[in-house]
C-alpha cells in the first residue's frame, strides 16, 4: 500500500519513472502475497499513469485487468471507480456511445450500494458532457438503458 501512495505522490510531481517504479514494485508484492483487493487498486492506478501520457491502450489494458479481479471478488466500489477510468478513456478517444454506457453502469452500481463518491462524480461531470439535470440525467439513461433489468 505506501508503494502505491508513494507512485501517486511521484505521479502528481509528474516524475513519470519513478512512479512507474514504485507502482510496479507494489504491484508484484501483491501478486505474490495474494492481495486481490490492493492488486485491483494498484492495476486501476498504474492505468492512470499510462493514461495521462496519452497511451490508452495500456492504460486500457490495465483497467481491464483490474475490471476483471474487482469483479471476481466483488468490489463494487472498486468497480464504480475502474468503470469510470474506462469511460473517461472512450471519452477522450471519441468513442461516445461506449463512454456513456459505461457511466451509466457506474450510475447503476453506484446508486445500488450508495456511492456517494461515484455519484457525486457523475454530477459533477453531467454539465461537461451536457446532461443539464446532473444525477436526475443519469437515473433518466439508465432506466433508458438496455442494460437497466439488471
Amino acid at each position: 500500500m505506501t508503494l502505491n501512495n508513494l507512485s501517486q505522490i511521484y505521479k502528481a510531481q509528474g516524475d513519470i519513472p519513478t512512479a512507474l517504479k514504485y507502482i510496479q514494485q507494489s504491484l508484484e508484492i501483491q501478486q505474490q502475497i495474494g492481495d486481490k483487493k490492493g492488486e485491483g487498486t494498484t492495476l486501476n492506478n498504474l492505468s492512470q499513469i499510462y493514461h495521462i501520457q496519452g497511451y490508452y491502450p495500456t492504460a486500457l489494458k490495465y483497467l481491464q485487468q483490474s475490471l476483471e479481479i474487482r469483479q471476481k471478488i466483488g468490489d463494487k466500489a472498486g468497480l464504480c471507480i475502474t468503470l469510470f477510468n474506462i469511460a473517461n478513456i472512450y471519452f477522450e478517444n471519441k468513442e461516445l456511445e461506449k463512454a456513456m454506457q459505461t457511466w451509466i453502469e457506474v450510475y447503476q452500481i453506484a446508486q445500488s450500494i450508495g456511492l456517494a463518491k461515484a455519484l457525486n462524480a457523475l454530477e459533477n461531470l453531467a454539465p461537461q458532457i451536457g446532461l443539464s439535470n446532473g444525477l436526475k440525467s443519469w437515473a433518466l439513461l439508465a432506466e433508458k438503458s438496455p442494460t437497466s433489468n439488471q
